[in-house]
Formats: structure tokens, sequence, C-alpha cells
């Protein structure tokens, strides 16, 4: 999540309900309910990437997300683009 730049919950939260389970934190680790192969959460984990992190305009991950009302944008700060996402 650090090298993302992305709150724990946030990446917890899609990840959980993308496999349909649930999920807990216990300290630095992550425990879902389930036995998932590795694969899963690499190919999960890339989808959230393109999907939360890199910039749909110029690729770069130097991105946060911003809630303005009840709408999320992905707010590049390499380029300035501003792009609404779907909430997790």
């Amino acid at each position: 999540c650090e090298a993302l730049n992305r709150e724990p919950h946030h990446v917890l939260k899609f990840l959980s309900g993308e496999m349909a389970t649930a999920a807990t934190v216990h300290g630095a680790r992550a425990i879902f309910q389930g036995k998932f192969r590795s694969d899963t959460f690499e190919r999960l984990i890339e989808r959230y990437v393109k999907e939360f992190v890199v910039c749909p305009v110029c690729k770069r991950p130097d991105t946060k997300i911003v809630k303005e009302r009840r709408f999320l944008f992905l707010i590049c700060e390499a380029c300035g683009a501003k792009s609404s996402i779907r909430p997790v």
C-alpha cells in the first residue's frame, strides 16, 4: 500500500470485494477467509493499479484519490489530469 500510495483500507476493500470474501487486518497482514492462489492476488493487484493508481492520460503512477461530494476522482500530480473513478 505504501508503494502504491494508497490507504490499506481501500486496497483491502477492493480485494475482498473482487474475491467475494471477508477480510481482516492483523498488524501489517491482511487475512482473507478462504483459500486463494498467489496468481489471483497478482492479477487483482494489477487490476487495482490499472484502475485506481495509474493515470489514464499520461500513464504515470503519481496520482491521488480525491472525494468531491459523493464522487471519487483520480488526480494526477504529474500532468494535472482529473479522471472519475468508481467507488470500491
